[in-house]
């Protein structure tokens, strides 16, 4: 794993309980809060990802699940101009 992906799996770790962060995502990495959590996503899915014991990783995965799912759920809203 290289620094980019750790970064990425550090700053979910430390704000996952406080809602996200969202705000600051772009500006950390450049990346939409939703393609940070797809990222995200992948990152948890790889073998090489020993650092996270396995409940810490089934936090996540369902943490940043729901951030999606979140997200879709206001684009759709967002569309129908709810």
């Amino acid at each position: 794993m290289d620094s980019y992906d750790k970064a990425l799996l550090d700053y979910t770790t430390r704000w996952c309980n406080f809602g996200g962060g969202d705000e600051d995502i772009f500006t950390e990495f450049g990346l939409t809060p939703e393609m940070f959590y797809r990222r995200v996503l992948a990152l948890l899915e790889q073998r090489f990802v020993t650092e996270l014991e396995f409940p810490a990783r089934q936090y996540l995965r369902a943490y940043c699940t729901e951030k999606l799912t979140a997200s879709a759920h206001q684009r759709r809203a967002h569309a129908v101009g709810l």
